[in-house]
C-alpha cells in the first residue's frame, strides 16, 4: 500500500467528499469540494448574516462554516472579516444580527496572534492546575495570556500531557508560542486513541507533532480507519481540518 503523504492526504480528501448534505458540507469545504465552497460562501455573505435568520445559519453554526472555509480557501477571510466588520453594530444582542457578531469574532480569532514575551514572569505547567483549575476550561483570553509568558518546564512528559487532556486541554494551545519538547510517546498514544479523545485534544496533537517531525503518516492513517464508523460529522472536523491543511490551526 502506498504511505506517502500526497497519497494518503487524497484519500482522506476522497473520505471527505463522499457526503455533501447537512454537517458533512463542512468537511467536504474544507476539502475543497467547489459546490460546497460556494455554498458557505453564499450563506457567509453579509446579506444572509445580516437577516439573522435560519436561511442564513443559526449564530451557533457561523463559526463551523468559517472554520471549513479557512482550511481550503484561508486567503478568503480577510476580505469576508473587512465586509462583516462594515456592518453598523449597536453592542446590543437583542438588536444586532447574532449571525454577523458571530462571523465577526470567529474571524477576529482566526487573524488573532500571539507572541511569546520573553520578559514576561514564567510560569510552570501545573500551576493552572492547583491556581485556577476552571479557568483554562474555556477561556480564551487567559490562554492567550498564559501563552504570553515563558514556560519553565521545557520537557513535557506523558504524564503531563494526560494531566492537561484531562483537567483543561485549552492549555494545549499555549505551547504554540514555547520551546519545548514533548515525549513522541504522547503522540504515538493519542494517534490509537484517536477514535476515543476529544477532537481538539487531537488537533492540537496534530499540530504540536509536527515541531517533533513525528511520523504525520500515523495520524492520516489513523484517521482513515476512523472515517467509515463516524455518524456525527462534526466529530472529525476539527482534526480532519490539521490534516487537509498543515497552515490550519484551531483559532485562538
Amino acid at each position: 500500500m502506498d504511505r506517502s503523504n500526497n497519497f494518503l492526504l487524497e484519500q482522506l480528501k476522497q473520505a471527505c467528499w463522499q457526503r455533501t448534505d447537512g454537517y458533512w458540507q463542512l468537511l467536504a469545504t474544507a476539502a475543497g469540494h467547489e459546490e460546497s465552497i460556494r455554498q458557505i460562501l453564499e450563506s457567509l455573505d453579509v446579506n444572509e448574516l445580516r437577516l439573522d435568520t435560519m436561511k442564513a445559519l443559526p449564530a451557533s453554526l457561523v463559526g463551523d462554516k468559517i472554520m471549513a472555509l479557512c482550511v481550503s480557501r484561508p486567503q478568503l477571510l480577510g476580505d469576508l472579516l473587512s465586509q462583516w466588520e462594515q456592518e453598523p453594530l449597536t453592542g446590543n444582542p437583542y438588536v444586532d444580527a447574532g449571525c454577523l457578531t458571530a462571523a465577526i469574532d470567529k474571524g477576529r480569532r482566526f487573524l488573532t496572534v500571539v507572541k511569546l514575551d520573553p520578559d514576561a514572569e514564567p510560569w510552570s505547567w501545573e500551576e493552572p492546575f492547583k491556581n485556577e483549575p476552571f479557568r483554562i476550561m474555556g477561556n480564551s483570553e487567559y490562554i492567550r495570556f498564559l501563552a504570553s509568558r515563558p514556560l519553565v518546564n521545557k520537557k513535557l512528559t506523558l504524564e503531563n500531557m494526560e494531566n492537561c487532556i484531562e483537567r483543561g486541554k485549552g492549555l494545549l494551545k499555549t505551547l504554540r508560542t514555547q520551546e519545548v519538547q514533548i515525549d513522541e510517546s504522547v503522540f504515538h498514544r493519542y494517534a490509537d486513541l484517536i477514535s476515543s479523545t476529544d477532537p481538539y485534544v487531537i488537533a492540537m496533537l496534530i499540530e504540536l507533532s509536527r515541531g517533533i517531525n513525528f511520523d504525520s503518516r500515523i495520524w492520516f492513517e489513523r484517521m482513515l480507519e476512523v472515517f467509515p464508523t463516524i455518524s456525527d460529522p462534526l466529530y472529525l472536523t476539527l482534526s480532519t481540518y490539521t490534516l487537509l491543511n498543515e497552515q490550519w490551526v484551531v483559532p485562538w
